[in-house]
């Protein structure tokens, strides 16, 4: 049975109130943990997050490939905790092209947000947890964005029209797939932000972390871990999957877990 392990950070901001607990899933390609991953989903259970936000590719983006396996996670998941979902490139390819992958997508799409799912595709849902509200947001860049013959960057103005400008009353998680645009994501102004598609790098090496990212850059900047500027938070994870080439080398499959307090150390009205 393949094996994962449980990445643990923590992050403070004035702008949170009273303590809350995110897991974070990325990459999981139609990998399971014992039947209907009942392993992942247990360890899920155990850690009880006020809520799960999904940071694209849940699904394999091939011709042949099933989406049960994704939908049957959706479910169990959502007995846990809220689900707030955004897509990766697999996601996105399913959609734009139906005359390759065929149109079963469509339907999924349909099926987990009569489930319950927050689907985010460019948009914004506020969740309260404990007495206070937190804003998720969902990236959907253009595909042309994940493509290897075309370097693009990926500039604020284009950030903030593709999702508006983060909310400034409230607590701010962004949900963005690729980290190869962490340095835009943090120049936004999200205070978490949530990527994976890298894969950790896939081969990690002391001192010089992940080698390879999926469009062949080597030694990419944001590969795994966390990144800070000011009070904007990176997370990239490693992913629980992968595809095409099933290597990883020093470079564990984990499931992410964030714990939000308040700067100060308190919590409002109480002391630690």
């Amino acid at each position: 049975m393949k094996k994962f392990v449980t990445v643990k950070y923590q992050i403070d901001s004035d702008k949170i109130k009273c303590p809350f607990t995110v897991v974070m899933v990325s990459d999981l390609h139609n990998v399971v943990f014992g039947e209907k991953t009942i392993q992942l989903l247990k360890k899920i259970g155990e850690i009880a997050p006020d809520f799960l936000v999904i940071a694209g590719d849940l699904v394999l983006g091939k011709p042949e490939a099933s989406l049960k396996e994704p939908e049957e996670f959706l479910k169990q998941a959502l007995k846990i905790a809220p689900v707030f979902y955004a897509p990766g490139n697999h996601e996105q390819r399913m959609k734009l092209y139906p005359q390759t992958y065929g149109k079963a997508y469509i339907g999924y799409e349909k099926r987990i947000q009569r489930m319950g799912v927050k689907l985010l595709e460019n948009r914004t849902e506020i969740i309260q947890i404990k007495g206070q509200d937190v804003a998720v947001t969902g990236l959907e860049l253009p595909y042309e964005y994940y493509l290897k013959r075309k370097q693009k960057t990926l500039e604020k103005r284009e950030l903030t029209r593709l999702l508006g400008k983060p909310k400034k009353d409230c607590f701010q998680i962004l949900l963005a797939h690729t980290p190869k645009y962490g340095k835009t994501y943090l120049e936004w102004g999200g205070n978490l932000i949530f990527s994976g598609h890298y894969h950790g790098g896939m081969v990690r090496l002391p001192f010089f972390g992940g080698v390879v990212s999926p469009d062949l850059r080597l030694f990419p900047r944001f590969s795994h871990g966390k990144f800070t500027q000011e009070d904007r938070h990176l997370i990239v994870g490693a992913g629980l999957g992968e595809h095409t080439i099933p290597l990883r080398i020093f470079n564990p499959r984990e499931l992410v877990v964030v714990c939000c307090t308040p700067k100060d150390g308190q919590e409002k009205g109480k002391t630690k």
